[in-house]
């Protein structure tokens, strides 16, 4: 087996802000327990929280034990049961761990690739560490030879756990807040743990969705009541904990069924029993909402959550405001581009071509992207030059070779419309602003950025199906859906359900990947697209031709493909996946975060998934301006 890293992670910033705790209804007529509120149940889920992690402080030392113990091929299926038995007891933990200890969790499990700090310069990089790593080296071609690195993984790993522990053993919780951390273990379940996100090379990754769940269960027990409501989510879970136990091969598992018919209705009952119960939930700013039931539902992001932390929600008037701007030529320095120059509303914003043109008629250096749903994503441009969308309007307004403005001259040139200042001074009404200070820089790039908040959409047929309509996709889709969790394994890096690179369930970074990319569409002696991705930015060795990883919503309208344009139809990307990348195709990178492995799909099932690929088609309302 070759052994490749996986992924690379980029924080961004916080995208969550903490408004207030206050108690929520669900009807004027039921009052809830304050959220901030420490209760008896809730300390008994905190009691139950912590067994499970002295039980993994446990399973680890005992995993420690059997890695000094590694010296011949007859001791690695007990190290790798020891594994096992860890592993377990860290998904019973998980529920807590990813809550109230996130930055040990991620020491403890995050991907195995080295750590890049973009504040703390280049040489910032971090080697990975835990459970993920330890994987590679286990489950690896020789185990026995890599038992060095085995005993210093696993020896690193022990007072990970002590600190968490130790964090746990004074953590005290509100009902709210147990509930909170529940509802986003399911989502962390349904988004990374049934993708294989965190089990990419022994594949065990249903075994431990079922584990995880099992850490839900005990949590949840010191809440059960006797009615009907407990009926309901007692069937939701044992259904689908069994379906998950019912197999182990995730190439042949039908994901689909599972989530629509399982996981959904799961949370939804989940979220009826805290209800019942008159349990709050914490008030925060949070891509996924916390009063959503699911990721999958339709209103369960807040694209503000994506925003930077003094963004309010636009108007109507801002948005309409914005929509005119984004036509608007007199936003370039020589008045001649407008944001729909390239972004063509018709060509689901974007322009069909390899690469635009720059203002002196050179191509520009990368592929024009669609800007539908990117208010759903914390990160722009290909190498995550920008957070968030005010920045980006920035950039592309004063960069030289594409608008060429400055937002300065921008604001004197229009403010001579007196049209637009009155259309200005209405969207901006509440700043109470004065007449001759209606139009400033500020405002521009608001409207700017709320007009892109405004285009997104979330009605797929992939939605729709997830939601509940068997009628939504055809079978060849349905198989391309389950290709794509599964043996395909695109939603390890494009998560569900926003096909996005920004990593749920708190949404507070995104990633990039180096692929390969070539520099022509060729199978074989391919060279590498010169573009260095991010290192242009952090110099940091991980990050050479590292590029976000893009949402693939709409993708049936938006080629070519690649930062490059280099590939022009689905089924050339495909293939490229499909051959193990840049690996695959003569290009040789150290730092390749694409497993090199083919993933050997045959013909139809290459098919199957570019068919669920065009399904994730929505522009309902935006091909037109």
């Amino acid at each position: 087996m070759n052994i490749t890293l996986k992924k690379t992670s980029v924080a961004l910033g916080a995208a969550t802000l903490t408004v207030a705790l206050a108690c929520v209804a669900d009807a004027p007529s039921r009052t809830m327990a304050t959220v901030t509120d420490e209760s008896p149940r809730a300390m008994q889920a905190v009691a139950v929280w912590r067994a499970h992690v002295d039980t993994l402080a446990v399973r680890v030392a005992a995993m420690d034990s059997a890695a000094h113990a590694l010296n011949a091929a007859s001791d690695i299926a007990r190290a790798r049961e020891a594994f096992v038995s860890a592993r377990r007891a860290f998904k019973l933990a998980e529920v807590a761990l990813e809550y109230y200890t996130p930055t040990a969790a991620k020491e403890m499990n995050g991907p195995a690739l080295p750590e890049v700090d973009d504040a703390e310069g280049p040489e910032a990089v971090f080697p990975p560490t835990g459970f993920q790593v330890i994987e590679e080296l286990l489950y690896g071609d020789d185990p026995v030879a890599a038992k060095e690195e085995l005993v210093r993984e696993t020896g690193t790993l022990r007072p990970l756990v002590t600190r968490a522990k130790t964090m746990m053993d004074v953590q005290r919780a509100s009902d709210a807040h147990v509930w909170d951390a529940v509802k986003l273990e399911l989502a962390r379940i349904a988004t990374l743990g049934l993708a294989g996100f965190d089990s990419p090379v022994a594949g065990h990754s249903l075994r431990e969705a079922d584990e995880a769940l099992e850490g839900v269960t005990r949590t949840l027990a010191p809440y059960r009541t006797a009615d009907s409501t407990w009926t309901q989510l007692d069937a939701k879970l044992s259904g689908t904990r069994s379906l998950l136990t019912a197999s182990s091969d995730r190439e042949q598992f039908d994901h689909l069924t599972v989530l629509a018919e399982h996981f959904i209705p799961l949370g939804r009952a989940m979220q009826r029993a805290r209800l019942t119960l008159a349990i709050g939930v914490p008030v925060e700013r949070r891509a996924y909402r916390l009063d959503a039931a699911t990721v999958f539902d339709s209103h369960a992001f807040d694209v503000l959550g994506f925003a930077p932390i003094d963004a309010t929600s636009p108007t109507p008037q801002q948005v309409a405001l914005g929509a005119r701007l984004f036509h608007d030529r007199q936003l370039s320095g020589d008045g001649k581009r407008a944001c729909s120059s390239c972004h063509l509303p018709e060509k689901a914003f974007t322009d069909g071509l390899v690469s635009n043109r720059a203002r002196g008629g050179a191509p520009l250096a990368r592929n024009t992207p669609t800007v539908i749903n990117s208010g759903l994503q914390l990160g722009s441009f290909a190498d995550l030059r920008t957070t968030y969308l005010e920045d980006q309007v920035t950039d592309v307004i004063e960069n030289v070779d594409e608008m060429h403005g400055n937002l300065s001259t921008i604001v004197r040139r229009l403010a001579v419309d007196t049209t637009l200042a009155t259309q200005f001074r209405e969207a901006f009404a509440t700043a109470r602003i004065a007449k001759d200070s209606a139009i400033t820089a500020t405002r521009v790039r608001t409207a700017l950025a709320a007009y892109q908040r405004s285009l997104t959409r979330l009605n797929s047929p992939v939605d729709r199906a997830l939601r509940g309509d068997r009628t939504a996709l055809s079978e060849e889709e349905r198989r391309g859906f389950n290709l794509f969790v599964g043996k395909a394994k695109c939603a390890s890096c494009h998560f569900l359900p926003l096909t996005n690179g920004t990593v749920p369930p708190m949404y507070q970074k995104s990633e990039v990947e180096v692929l390969g990319v070539p520099t022509r569409a060729v199978t074989a002696k391919a060279t590498i697209d010169p573009d260095i991705g991010r290192f242009r930015l952090t110099r940091a060795a991980p990050h050479q031709h590292a590029f976000r990883t893009p949402s693939i919503r709409n993708v049936a309208l938006t080629a070519p493909y690649m930062h490059n344009g280099v590939y022009r139809t689905l089924e050339q990307v495909v293939d490229f996946y499909n051959r193990g990348g840049g690996a695959g195709i003569g290009i040789s990178l150290e730092n390749q975060t694409l497993p090199a492995d083919p993933l050997n799909l045959t013909g139809a099932e290459q098919r199957a998934l570019v068919r669920f690929m065009r399904a994730l088609t929505d522009t309902t309302a935006l091909t037109r301006f």
